[in-house]
């Protein structure tokens, strides 16, 4: 039987990735089409980082509602 692995990518990991993408996208000798993969990496990242922060929100939104 196979079993599924969840994995779940912190924040941290997400923004070091964001942050390499960025690194890359400053390099002068960058070629147009390695730019647009990094750029639209770049762009997954930040909406995975947007809704990573909007859960976090949720959560702490939940938890003071439960001790009020």
């Amino acid at each position: 039987m196979a079993t599924t692995k969840k994995t779940t990518i912190d924040y941290t990991t997400l923004k070091t990735e964001l942050d390499s993408v960025m690194l890359e996208l400053q390099r002068e000798d960058l070629d147009v089409d390695a730019a647009l993969q990094h750029y639209e990496r770049g762009l997954e990242l930040v909406r995975q980082l947007e809704q990573y922060l909007k859960t976090a929100e949720n959560r702490v939104v939940q938890l003071k509602a439960k001790f009020n």
